[in-house]
């Protein structure tokens, strides 16, 4: 066999790994690799290439509740006025717009507690009503990731306003994760054939031609967080992000 030119290993890749058409650019940072040797009778190689780059997310998300009980409807409803209207203030002054809130939900339900009476030896338990609770859930989103994590702190100082809130914690997202693929593909393929290259070289061979390509599953985590699984891995709790991808070579020796 003749050896491989970086073109042609290019060309098979394009065609057996690339699925999109666009590649956003930016810094890429090459990680470690793993490298594998098949001592069979098949005469090959197998190189595992992991590439790594870090990613702002750029969507973020915010989930709350505002609670009010009242001992009637008519003071729920107005007490769930009152605080909403506390509320839209806080968010106008952190800097949210209308658009911004989304998937608003109201309810109320009518609350019992139990009270257990005794007559001599026997206990009798029955439901009795406490109060109404009225509640308003709400979502924010939006593309300033920062000010969705001022949210989420900055929002509990409705509670000494007299608001009663209940706040999740915020997620991150990356809106199109597609758009890097290309770019860790091209990072892992081309370090991955070099260290192919390396360790033929010191098997005593040489590099043949390329047999196999296999892309792995994104990984997208914290940073310093090198968890990851069959069906891939997507941190929601982070700003800053790990997109990893492990791309396996297999070449045969000469």
């Amino acid at each position: 066999m003749h050896p491989m030119s970086k073109t042609t290993v290019m060309m098979i890749l394009a065609c057996t790994l690339i699925s999109s058409a666009a590649v956003i650019g930016g810094a890429w940072t090459l990680s470690r690799f793993m490298l594998k040797v098949q001592r069979t009778t098949e005469h090959c190689i197998t190189v595992k290439g992991v590439a790594e780059k870090t990613v702002k997310s750029d969507i973020g998300t915010l989930t709350c509740r505002i609670i009010v009980k009242a001992p009637g409807t008519a003071a729920g409803y107005e007490g769930l006025n009152r605080a909403n209207t506390v509320f839209h203030a806080k968010l106008l002054r952190l800097g949210f717009t209308p658009k911004e809130e989304e998937q608003v939900e109201l309810s109320h339900c009518r609350v019992t507690r139990t009270v257990r009476t005794r007559e001599g030896n026997r206990e009798t338990v029955r439901e009795e009503f406490s109060h109404y609770e009225f509640s308003r859930s709400c979502r924010l989103r939006s593309t300033d990731v920062d000010k969705i994590a001022a949210a989420a702190q900055d929002l509990y100082e409705l509670i000494p306003a007299g608001v009663e809130i209940r706040i999740n914690a915020p997620q991150y997202f990356i809106s199109n994760p597609e758009q890097y693929k290309l770019e860790l593909i091209d990072s892992a393929t081309r370090a991955g054939h070099l260290r192919a290259a390396l360790a033929a070289g010191s098997c005593g061979g040489k590099l043949g031609s390329l047999l196999t390509a296999r892309q792995g599953v994104i990984q997208i985590t914290r940073p310093a967080d090198n968890q990851s699984s069959d069906g891939g891995v997507y941190d929601t709790s982070s700003i800053d992000k790990i997109i990893r991808m492990v791309v396996t070579l297999k070449f045969s020796l000469k």
